[in-house]
């Protein structure tokens, strides 16, 4: 279409100018077929470029084709490095993906410290995911002491994010006491909340006690 092809016209144009967001731009262009032909190779090629400018986005972006083997061959190690360096600048997402990466020893070696440092660097952002990650650590003990208190606080969070299974175990929390004071009007709202979500544990957690979940 004239207009896609005239938008990616644009982003050469300030891509040779120096421009990193247009860099990425148009490798997103030439990734999807938006006003160009689809190359993966030449998507990877204006990532880098970016990246090696420093580029957050360029940094999570070849990390992305390396992990994925879009437009090059299939890496864990340096999507590892890439994700690594865009976790440096802050990226949420790849803060997520080194934390991943950590926690299963893809692509280095496996720290389950290092992974909760960095799920709880994402769940500062506000990573509903990662803040369920570290709520379970905390829990578990898993790459850092137990702590209840911390475990019920990070759970909440991602409660209050609309995680499922968060919002039953904080349900829980409350139902049984456990880290916080007990307080059964509370906490089964927030069951009621993961069952509204078809959540299945807290759907068994009421049929067992006779509350209604429905």
């Amino acid at each position: 279409m004239p207009k896609e092809r005239n938008k990616a016209d644009g982003y050469r144009e300030k891509a040779y100018e120096g421009d990193t967001m247009a860099m990425n731009n148009l490798g997103v262009c030439y990734e999807r077929g938006t006003g160009v032909k689809v190359s993966l190779e030449l998507a990877f090629e204006w990532y880098m470029k970016a990246a090696e400018l420093g580029d957050v986005y360029g940094c999570f972006n070849v990390g992305e084709c390396y992990y994925h083997g879009k437009g090059v061959e299939q890496d864990a190690v340096k999507a590892f490095e890439w994700y690594m360096k865009a976790a440096d600048k802050g990226d949420m997402q790849s803060q997520v993906n080194v934390a991943n990466a950590y926690y299963l020893g893809n692509g280095t070696e496996q720290d389950h410290h290092k992974a909760f440092l960095w799920y709880r660097e994402a769940a500062f952002q506000g990573h509903v995911l990662s803040q369920k990650n570290v709520g379970a650590a905390f829990w578990n003990g898993d790459g850092v002491e137990k702590n209840l208190e911390e475990c019920v606080f990070w759970y909440e969070l991602a409660a209050n994010g609309g995680d499922a299974q968060a919002q039953f175990a904080t349900g829980w929390f409350l139902m049984t006491g456990t880290g916080v004071p007990h307080d059964e009007r509370k906490g089964l709202k927030w069951i009621h909340k993961a069952t509204f979500q078809g959540y299945q544990p807290a759907i068994d957690y009421c049929k067992e006690h006779g509350y209604k979940w429905y």
